[in-house]
């Protein structure tokens, strides 16, 4: 499920069977670590999207958590506080950004930060796929741990 609205409208017609969030977090920055952000993004997005595509039925991917400068965790438990009082009883952040290690927040799903645009259409699938997999691995975790 994306956030667009007839994911929502379903969202909300089965809330018992959709309780996970995916929010991608990706830093902006317009200096000399543009590109570096850039490549976040590109990966830390691809991933989050294919994370939905798996579990579709179960999860809905929302628009990026987007920050400028230092990461804020008061925007990221603003964030999971929301989404924890309606339905979402899962909520999972994805990001490529290191900076978010040192809030030692439990689900924070860290992919790395890699040039998906060097690679081929195979080994883009293959990165990706195993990132994935790791997503999928916690989230798992997660869920049985109830």
């Amino acid at each position: 499920m994306r956030f667009k609205p007839s994911d929502v409208q379903r969202t909300r017609n089965e809330q018992a069977y959709i309780d996970t969030l995916v929010v991608p977090l990706i830093p902006i920055g317009f200096d000399e670590s543009m590109h570096a952000f850039a490549e976040c993004a590109d990966m830390t997005l691809t991933v989050a999207s294919e994370v939905e595509r798996q579990l579709s039925g179960r999860a809905m991917l929302l628009p990026a958590m987007t920050y400028v400068g230092i990461p804020s965790l008061d925007q990221l438990n603003g964030w999971r506080e929301a989404a924890s009082a309606e339905q979402f009883r899962f909520v999972t952040f994805i990001t490529a950004d290191l900076r978010w290690k040192d809030t030692a927040v439990d689900d924070i799903v860290y992919v790395p930060r890699l040039s998906l645009e060097t690679m081929s259409r195979d080994q883009q699938g293959q990165m990706v796929g195993n990132f994935v997999g790791q997503v999928l691995e916690q989230l798992g975790n997660r869920w049985t741990a109830l």
